[in-house]
């Protein structure tokens, strides 16, 4: 984004729109950039707690954002409500357990269709208008999973991965132009994550894994590799030692993995 962005107070000037925001890490990025002033365009599957709302800095637009409609509706509305859009976070995710030799391939089109390609073309409404104001910022919410393949979780990992290579090659189409990518690499957060899955259920021993960080964390993150033109952040930030070890040591990944299931 431009420089501006490390001036106290920045955020007032800011539109930032959020998918998957009812929940979780959306509805924390929703909480932590309104509380810096930060104008919102919130979206994610209606609910009885996520209605329609349009005020002076909130916009709410339910939708499945899988759906074209919705995303044209989305963005346009967000640009007639408040005339720009500087940052787009694309949280929404669906998840689903299942090993290689047993995924159910359907859900696993649902999946792409929810954490890979809505990302995608969201993105592509978006960027026109980034452009012609010439700065903005793309963040697309991703995975320790995206670099280290996880068997009991191969069709998420695998989007993840597909995102992560959307990033990168998003990153250098957009050089030079003002509009930053940011790649955020969450480890396991305290969401409602598992009890949403669209298939399938975690092992044992990786339901009891205890190093998680929460919501909250992964926001202030987003906020933080925002503010200081990062180009991934790692939540916690051992996930990089994590995958470092998957690239150095794949052997010793194998062990740890298959430890858990």
């Amino acid at each position: 984004m431009q420089p501006n962005l490390h001036s106290a107070g920045v955020w007032t000037r800011k539109v930032v729109l959020i998918t998957g925001a009812s929940e979780g890490i959306g509805a924390s990025c929703a909480k932590l950039f309104g509380q810096r002033g930060a104008k919102l365009a919130l979206t994610a599957l209606p609910s009885e707690e996520f209605r329609s709302e349009e005020a002076a800095s909130r916009l709410v637009i339910p939708g499945d954002i899988t759906s074209k409609q919705t995303r044209i509706e989305v963005v346009e509305r967000t640009i007639g409500h408040f005339g720009r859009i500087d940052v787009l976070i694309n949280n929404a995710g669906a998840g689903q357990y299942g090993y290689p030799t047993e995924v159910d391939t359907e859900i696993s089109k649902r999946i792409f269709d929810v954490n890979v390609f809505s990302a995608l073309a969201l993105t592509q409404l978006v960027v026109p208008h980034m452009r012609a104001q010439q700065s903005g910022a793309i963040v697309n919410i991703g995975s320790v999973g995206g670099k280290v393949s996880l068997p009991w979780a191969v069709m998420y990992c695998a989007t993840k991965w597909a995102l992560h290579c959307i990033d990168d090659s998003l990153h250098r189409e957009l050089l030079g132009t003002g509009i930053s990518v940011l790649k955020v690499c969450p480890g396991i957060v305290d969401t409602k994550f598992r009890e949403h899955v669209l298939a399938g259920t975690a092992p044992g021993r990786v339901g009891d894994i205890r190093r998680v960080v929460s919501a909250d964390q992964v926001a202030r993150a987003v906020i933080r590799g925002l503010e200081r033109g990062r180009r991934t952040v790692y939540v916690p930030k051992i996930g990089l030692i994590f995958t470092s070890l998957d690239f150095f040591a794949p052997r010793v990944m194998d062990w740890y993995l298959r430890s858990k299931f």
